[in-house]
C-alpha cells in the first residue's frame, strides 16, 4: 500500500513540477546560445545587451521559483492530504499513519532533490562547451581514477548523506510544525509558523548545550580526525531529532486528529 502512496504522492509532482523543471533545463539553453556564440570554432562572450540579458532575468527567475515551489509543495501535500479536505479520504485507507506521513515525506525530499540536480545541471548546459569537446574529454581516465580511489566515492556518497538528513530534518520539522497548529481550533497557520521558528531555537540550543559537554565533545573529536567519521557523525545529529519529530507527527495523527 505504501508503493501505491508513493505513487499518488509522485504522480502529483509530476504535474505541478515537469515544466518548471523543463522550463529551467531550457532557459539555460537559450542563454547558453544568446550569450555565447561561436567564431572559427571558439566560444566568445557576446556584448550584453537587453536580448542577451531577458533570458538571463528568465532563467533566474526559473530557479527562484522552483524552489520557492518546493517549500510551498512540500507544505499544501502534508497539510491538504492529512490535516484538510483530502484528509478525510487518505485516513480511511487500510494504511497507518506512519505510512501517509512516509509517503508525503519522501515524495517531498525526491521533489528537493530533484530540483537541485537542475539547478546544478541547468548552469552546465550554459557552458559554452561544443559537442567534440565533451566525446574527447578523458572520461575513462576520470573513472579510472576514480576506481582507484574508492575513498572519493565513499566521501562523495556521505556528503549525499548528510545532504539527505538535512532535508528530512528540514521537513520533518515542518510536518511537526503543522501538526502542532492542528491541535488549536483557531490560528493554525499562524501558530504552525510560530511552532516551526520555535522548533528552530529548540534545535539550535540542543545542539548548543550537549555538545558543550566536555564527554560528547571528546567523542565528536574522535569522530572529526576521520572525514568519514564526521560526516556519519553530522548525519547522525540531524537524523535522531528528525525521527523523534516523525514519530510525534505520526503520534497526533492517529491519538489527535480532528478534521472538523
Amino acid at each position: 500500500m505504501l508503493l501505491r502512496l508513493l505513487k499518488y504522492d509522485f504522480r502529483a509532482m509530476w504535474k505541478q513540477f515537469s515544466l518548471i523543471w523543463g522550463a529551467a533545463l531550457a532557459l539555460a539553453l537559450v542563454n547558453r546560445f544568446s550569450i555565447f556564440t561561436d567564431v572559427d570554432g571558439r566560444a566568445i562572450h557576446l556584448r550584453d545587451t537587453f536580448i542577451s540579458s531577458v533570458p538571463v532575468f528568465a532563467f533566474t527567475a526559473a530557479l527562484i521559483a522552483m524552489f520557492v515551489l518546493s517549500i510551498i509543495f512540500v507544505i499544501q501535500r502534508f497539510s491538504k492530504g492529512l490535516l484538510g479536505d483530502e484528509g478525510y479520504l487518505m485516513h480511511t485507507l487500510p494504511v497507518r499513519p506512519w505510512q501517509l506521513v512516509v509517503s508525503k515525506l519522501v515524495c517531498g525530499i525526491v521533489t528537493w532533490m530533484v530540483s537541485g540536480v537542475v539547478a546544478v545541471l541547468s548552469p552546465a548546459l550554459m557552458l559554452p562547451l561544443n559537442l567534440p569537446d565533451l566525446i574527447q574529454f578523458p572520461w575513462g581516465n576520470l573513472f579510472r581514477g576514480m576506481w582507484k580511489h574508492p575513498d572519493a566515492i565513499l566521501m562523495m556518497l556521505e556528503f549525499c548523506l548528510v545532504i539527505l538528513s538535512f532535508l528530512v530534518l528540514f521537513i520533518a520539522s515542518m510536518y511537526l510544525a503543522m501538526a502542532a497548529g492542528h491541535l488549536f481550533s483557531r490560528h493554525r497557520r499562524l501558530i504552525s509558523v510560530a511552532a516551526f521558528i520555535g522548533l528552530y531555537i529548540l534545535i539550535a540550543n540542543l545542539y548548543g548545550r550537549v555538545f558543550s559537554v566536555r564527554f560528547v565533545q571528546s567523542l565528536m573529536n574522535m569522530a572529526t580526525v576521520s572525514a568519514h567519521g564526521s560526516m556519519l557523525t553530522a548525519s547522525a545529529i540531524m537524523l535522531i531529532p528528525a525521527a523523534v519529530f516523525l514519530a510525534v507527527v505520526c503520534w497526533i495523527l492517529e491519538h489527535k486528529l480532528n478534521l472538523e
